[in-house]
């Protein structure tokens, strides 16, 4: 069996010689699920190695022959990191055929999600209700997604809406699954954010979901200095899922036998 890296050095030569690959062609000439080849084409894309269209891959555009843009900013556009790429897949697949609806809050972790949402199984037919205007990007990609950008303020040092009008729409609604951004978890089990001002945000989108699933955002050292800005909204009790990458995590007491504690 060809393993991953092995098919997506093989996608890249596939790609060279006519500048565009189709996900049906590559799912066929490889023998795996289309899915498994939309998943290769978001890290490849991750690594700059191609741009997705709609139905599979093109070369990226050499430097100089596109015309000059700015470039957005981490979060709000750009492919997520592969590392951040495979959390997020980790964390959709716990969404059942059965969902259709769904909350997504703001964040590194959660922007990746949006980006995973944004390429769906083709028979998936969701509604993302988000408070990131980077998701809303991501989701843009597609027809399959429907997205309702809540109504608010952007909070500029971590483009999230905000406010009570934000509030009282998700308050009014009620989603299948809620993917929430934690940014630290304490030894008590209570979750944390850098950024008070998306507590409540937080809040409603756990209270009005029917399946929670707390998104422990990677971090890099740089954030080291934020440790000490952390503010409690929750604790694992309020999830039915925790999706992280530290495998470092120790937790003495899980809220219940059902609690998931899940890892790429």
């Amino acid at each position: 069996m060809v393993s991953q890296t092995e098919r997506q050095h093989a996608i890249a030569s596939l790609l060279a010689p006519t500048g565009a690959v189709s996900v049906g062609d590559l799912a066929e000439h490889f023998h795996v699920t289309t899915e498994t080849v939309r998943r290769d084409l978001r890290i490849m894309e991750s690594l700059g190695l191609l741009q997705r269209v709609h139905g599979g891959a093109i070369s990226p555009e050499p430097m100089g022959t596109s015309p000059p843009r700015l470039k957005p900013a981490l979060g709000k556009g750009m492919p997520p990191e592969p590392r951040v790429l495979e959390l997020a897949e980790t964390a959709v697949s716990l969404i059942t055929p059965l969902a259709r609806s769904i909350f997504l809050d703001s964040g590194l972790a959660c922007t990746a999600i949006a980006t995973v949402l944004g390429d769906p199984p083709e028979d998936a037919r969701w509604t993302v209700v988000t408070s990131s205007p980077g998701a809303v990007i991501a989701l843009s990609a597609t027809d399959a997604t429907s997205t309702v950008v809540l109504h608010g303020q952007v909070h500029g040092n971590c483009s999230s809406i905000i406010g009570s009008t934000a509030v009282d729409m998700i308050s009014q609604l009620r989603a299948d699954i809620a993917f929430v951004e934690v940014d630290a978890i304490q030894s008590d089990t209570s979750l944390c954010t850098f950024f008070p001002e998306t507590i409540p945000i937080k809040q409603a989108m756990i209270k009005n979901a029917a399946f929670t699933v707390a998104v422990l955002s990677p971090r890099s050292p740089q954030d080291q200095e934020l440790q000490l800005l952390k503010h409690p909204f929750s604790t694992l009790a309020d999830f039915d899922a925790l999706v992280t990458d530290d495998h470092t995590l120790d937790f003495p007491v899980l809220p219940d036998h059902n609690f998931q504690v899940v890892t790429p």
